[in-house]
C-alpha cells in the first residue's frame, strides 16, 4: 500500500537517536519521569540531525491545538483506551547548520487498522494545522510509514497522533449497493444478524443449515467474530395449549442449525422471539410465569449450554436464557452483546439495568426481538406485565441511559428498517437501530429465502457497512423477494456511522 501524503523518494536514510526497547500496547508502561524529553525513535532523516528527543502524550482534541496538545511524559509510546482520547508522539528537531532542506519520515504502528496522521507545527499560523500525511497499515497493527519534507527551517515540531480515521475510503467503497462484501482488509471484524428462521425451521431445514453453515466456512476469510438471532427460532410454539409435537421437531432444527456455529468454536448467542414462548388464552405472555413461558426454549437453548463458553457473561437466572449477556474483546475493544428476548417484564429490565451498570467499559450492542415497527417508531403495544411495547421500555430503561449502548439489533416484523437519528435527550449521542426480519420474504411463494445481514465495522472510521445476503440463494437482491416490493437495493445493502463511547484503544509505538 502506498503511503498517502509522501512528498518525495528518501534518499541517505539514516536513524537518529538512540534505540529503546519495543513497547506493546497492552504492556504495562514506565511511570512518567516528567516531560524532558527523550532521545527520539521512529524519527529517520536525508541528513544527519543535530539534535531530537520525544515526548509521549494524550489529548481530548479532536484536532490537535497547542503546541503541546496534552499532557506529557517520557514515555517510549502513548496508548489510551478512552473513546474520548487521542495518544501522540510530539518530537523537537535541529537540523544541522547550513541544512537547506529534509526528507523526514516516521516508521512505527498503532493497533487493528488505524489511522496514523503526521502534523509539523506552522509558526506562522501558530497551529499544527491538518496533516502532511496519514496512513494505516496493510494489516492489524502493522508498520506504518509517513513522510515529509522540510525546507529552510533550523528546527522542527513534528506530530504523530491517532486520531479518528481521515481517510474515508472504507465508507466510499460501501456506499452504493454493489452486490458483494465489504473488502475485509478494510475493516476489522465483522458479526452475523439472523432471525425469524421460524418458517425454515418449520418447513425447510436445509436453508436454515445453509446460513449458519455459510457464517463457519466464511468466518476467517470475513473476520466474523461473532453472530446473534434476535428470536422466533421456530414457529409452531405460540398456540396456547397446544401440544409441543409440532414444536419440538422445530426446536431440533434450530438446535442442529445453530450447532454448527457452536462446533466451529464461534462466538454467538440466541434469544426467544413470540414464537419461541407458550402464550396464555388471551394471546400474552402468561404473567408473573416467565420461566414457565419459556420452558421448551430453555430446554434447547438453556444457560447450561452457554455458561461452559470463554464468551459467556450470565444469565437472568441459572435456568432461563431468555435473558443474559456475553463479553468479547474484539480488535482490542471491549464489547458486551445483550439479549432481551420479547416483552421482558420488571425483573428482567432491572436485571439488564444491572449488568450495564457493572460493565461501563464495554460497548454494547443490544439484541431483542420486537423493538422497531416498520415505520422506525417504538409503538406501545401494552402486551404482558411491562404495561408497553418492548420497543419503547428497552428504550427508556436500557438504551437512553447507558451512553455505551451502541447498537440494536430487531425482527419480529416483516421488513427492513434503519434509524440513526432517534435524539437521546438533548445530546449529540447516536445510536443505530437495525430491523432486518425477512421471514414472509418469498422464493416461488415459500417463505424460505434464508437472507440474514453481516454487519462490518470500521471501527477507527467510525463506520459500519451493512451487506444483507441469501447463501441459499446466493443473492444480495432482498428487494427482489419481497412480495409488496417495498424497499430499494441500498436499504440492505448500505453504509452508517456507529459511535462507540466505551472502550476504544488507540497507539502510537515508535518503531525501534
Amino acid at each position: 500500500m502506498g503511503v498517502p501524503g509522501r512528498l518525495a523518494t528518501l534518499m541517505a536514510v539514516s536513524l537518529v537517536a538512540g534505540v529503546l526497547s519495543s513497547d506493546g500496547v497492552a504492556g504495562a508502561e514506565p511511570e512518567p519521569r516528567g516531560a524532558q524529553g527523550l532521545a527520539s525513535r521512529g524519527l529517520l532523516s536525508s541528513t544527519p540531525l543535530h539534535s531530537a528527543v520525544m515526548f509521549a502524550g494524550i489529548t481530548d482534541d479532536l484536532t490537535p491545538s497547542g503546541r503541546v496538545p496534552g499532557d506529557e511524559s517520557d514515555r517510549t509510546s502513548a496508548t489510551t483506551h478512552r473513546f474520548d482520547e487521542y495518544p501522540y508522539m510530539r518530537y523537537e528537531v535541529t537540523f544541522a547548520p547550513g541544512t537547506l532542506a529534509n526528507e523526514v519520515v516516521w516508521e512505527g504502528r498503532s493497533v487493528n487498522l488505524d489511522d496514523v496522521a503526521l502534523h509539523v507545527w506552522d509558526e506562522q499560523a501558530d497551529s499544527w494545522g491538518e496533516p502532511v500525511a496519514t496512513a494505516r497499515p496493510d494489516n492489524p497493527g502493522g508498520p506504518v510509514r509517513l513522510s515529509t519534507r522540510i525546507e529552510g527551517a533550523d528546527s522542527a515540531q513534528i506530530l504523530v497522533i491517532d486520531s479518528p480515521r481521515r481517510d474515508r475510503s472504507f465508507r466510499d467503497a460501501n456506499s452504493e449497493a454493489d452486490q458483494q462484501f465489504a473488502d475485509p482488509a478494510s475493516y476489522d471484524f465483522a458479526i452475523q444478524h439472523i432471525t425469524d428462521t421460524q418458517y425454515v425451521s418449520r418447513d425447510n431445514p436445509a436453508v436454515f443449515d445453509s446460513m449458519t453453515r455459510w457464517t463457519v466456512d466464511n468466518a476467517a476469510d470475513r473476520k466474523i467474530a461473532y453472530s446473534m438471532h434476535t428470536g422466533d427460532l421456530v414457529q409452531s410454539w405460540i398456540r396456547p395449549g397446544a401440544p409441543d409435537t409440532r414444536a419440538r421437531p422445530e426446536f431440533e432444527v434450530a438446535d442442529k442449525a445453530m450447532s454448527t456455529l457452536e462446533d466451529a468454536g464461534i462466538p454467538h448467542g440466541v434469544l426467544p422471539g413470540n414464537h419461541d414462548n407458550l402464550w396464555n388464552v388471551g394471546g400474552r405472555l402468561i404473567p408473573g410465569e416467565h420461566e414457565k413461558n419459556h420452558a421448551l426454549y430453555n430446554e434447547f437453548f438453556g444457560p447450561w449450554r452457554y455458561r461452559d463458553r470463554p464468551y459467556w457473561g450470565g444469565s437472568v437466572t441459572d435456568t432461563d436464557n431468555s435473558a443474559h449477556y456475553d463479553l468479547l474483546d474484539l480488535a482490542g475493544a471491549k464489547f458486551l452483546m445483550l439479549y432481551i428476548g420479547y416483552n421482558p417484564p420488571e425483573r428482567v429490565l432491572q436485571w439488564a439495568e444491572d449488568v450495564l451498570a457493572a460493565h461501563p467499559d464495554r460497548n454494547v450492542m443490544i439484541g431483542s426481538h420486537y423493538y422497531l415497527d416498520e415505520d422506525g417508531s417504538l409503538r406501545m403495544s401494552g402486551f404482558g406485565d411491562i404495561g408497553g411495547s418492548a420497543g419503547q421500555q428497552i428504550w427508556n430503561r436500557l438504551v437512553a441511559p447507558f451512553d455505551t449502548v451502541f447498537l440494536v439489533l430487531a425482527g419480529h416484523v416483516d421488513g427492513q428498517t434503519t434509524v440513526t437519528d432517534r435524539k437521546v435527550g438533548d445530546t449529540d449521542r447516536t445510536v443505530v437501530e437495525l430491523l432486518a426480519d425477512y421471514q414472509n420474504f418469498r422464493v416461488d411463494n415459500r417463505r424460505e429465502t434464508g437472507f440474514q445481514r453481516l454487519l462490518q465495522f470500521d471501527l477507527d472510521g467510525g463506520t459500519l457497512a451493512v451487506t444483507t445476503h441469501s447463501p441459499a440463494l446466493n443473492s444480495f437482491r432482498v428487494e427482489d423477494f419481497d412480495p409488496q416490493r417495498r424497499y430499494e437495493p441500498g436499504d440492505g445493502d448500505f453504509v452508517t456511522d456507529v459511535e462507540l463511547r466505551a472502550d476504544m484503544p488507540r497507539a502510537v509505538i515508535p518503531a525501534t
